[in-house]
């Protein structure tokens, strides 16, 4: 493996006072919206700026899943230390319309990994990634079924490179990506319905679990791991 860089990352799983059940999408969204409400002065927590209210065009470093009734927020870079400094015992917030308290904070904090390696490494989306907007989805749907797998790659390459770029890491050969095999999935996002691709790929480059890549990855989308 060539090291490309190790970019600190932290991880904070969220326990509640109360059993909270429901979807993981509009959960992420009320976890989202909450945490952005809760610290609306640092932009890394809703990639706004507070002075104009003006969207931030950038990779973002905080972003926001859910598993089993838990929240977890991931921090990437500058974003770590913040996280790490934050009383998250106690913290208070309003999930929908439930109130919760934060119980237990499990804070994890390390480094990932990014690298160029020498064979095809295999990886998973742990959840959907979303690499389709309304121009590209229309020339997409008109492809034949090979095209469309092209496609999907293509965009998937793309969608690669500028995450690698978001965090600061300059990939300095060709970048290969094939799905070893992929299915759909309907998203929703913004009030949208989108489709959402989840499966396995194989790439030459090196990535640390946990890292996102494509569309709304602040919103949970996007999350891949290595594949056994």
């Amino acid at each position: 493996m060539h090291l490309l860089a190790e970019i600190p990352q932290a991880r904070i799983g969220l326990r509640w006072d109360r059993e909270l059940s429901g979807e993981a999408e509009p959960r992420i969204r009320q976890l989202r919206g909450a945490l952005g409400n809760a610290f609306r002065e640092d932009a890394l927590f809703h990639q706004h700026d507070p002075a104009t209210g003006r969207p931030l065009f950038r990779y973002p470093r905080v972003q926001y899943r859910w598993h089993a009734g838990q929240g977890l927020v991931v921090g990437w870079a500058e974003a770590v230390q913040r996280l790490l400094d934050l009383p998250w015992l106690d913290l208070r917030l309003r999930l929908g319309d439930e109130p919760v308290q934060v119980t237990d904070a499990t804070v994890r904090a390390g480094t990932g990994t990014f690298g160029v390696a020498q064979r095809l490494l295999r990886y998973r989306f742990d959840t959907p990634v979303l690499l389709f907007n309304q121009e590209n989805y229309r020339r997409y749907r008109q492809l034949g079924a090979p095209a469309q797998r092209r496609e999907c790659e293509r965009l998937l390459t793309a969608s690669l490179l500028m995450m690698l770029r978001g965090l600061g890491v300059t990939f300095p050969e060709r970048l290969y990506v094939t799905f070893i095999a992929h299915r759909q999935r309907t998203c929703h996002y913004k009030g949208e319905r989108l489709l959402g691709l989840v499966g396995e790929f194989a790439t030459n480059a090196v990535l640390p679990d946990g890292v996102a890549c494509g569309h709304a990855v602040s919103h949970g989308y996007g999350c891949l791991v290595a594949s056994e």
